[in-house]
């Protein structure tokens, strides 16, 4: 059976509604459209797209709630450029990882992904624990640098920095279905 690409996209179906939300949001607005274009390579090549996100903590509530609730925030633009699409895939995180007590890593053995493409927000938390998750359970993992986002350059660096360090490629979005 032939190996696939995963992309995760990490919590950019989002309010925004925190302290460095709104600085958060504006570096999520720069990397929407490349992302999207990116989404859809991947899934023209045969790949699968999953969202992942955190609850907001609520957990009587489910995935299509939490799209609408960021359609009608200052989120909901970049909903415009990136929205989930029917065969798209989701989970919910309780914390930073979307590996960390969810059934990601199950849903990515049944869709036979050994290769998976970390983007989102933010890089300095979900970005990096994601990552380092997914280099620790032995999937070939890469981290988007042109389609991650932070509150600052500076906590994006840092945490580039890390992940490089760590042994984990970042890579350009151009560059990121080639092995």
């Amino acid at each position: 059976m032939r190996e696939k690409t995963a992309l995760l996209v990490l919590d950019m179906v989002n309010t925004f509604a925190f302290p460095r939300g709104p600085a958060l949001l504006r570096a999520a607005r720069m990397i929407a459209p490349r992302l999207a274009k990116l989404k859809s390579r991947v899934k023209s090549l045969g790949g699968i797209c999953v969202y992942a996100n955190d609850n907001f903590v609520d957990w009587g509530s489910d995935f299509q709630t939490l799209v609408t609730l960021a359609r009608q925030s200052p989120g909901g633009r970049l909903l415009d450029v990136l929205a989930p699409e029917s065969d798209d895939l989701h989970v919910l995180k309780p914390r930073h990882s979307a590996f960390h007590q969810t059934a990601l890593q199950f849903l990515l053995q049944q869709s036979s992904v050994r290769h998976v493409l970390v983007t989102g927000i933010s890089t300095e938390a979900c970005v990096l624990a994601t990552a380092l998750d997914a280099h620790i359970i032995d999937l070939d993992v890469r981290v988007v640098s042109d389609c991650v986002a932070s509150s600052s350059p500076t906590r994006r660096a840092h945490a580039l920095s890390v992940l490089r360090y760590g042994e984990i490629p970042t890579v350009s979005a151009a560059h990121a279905l080639k092995r």
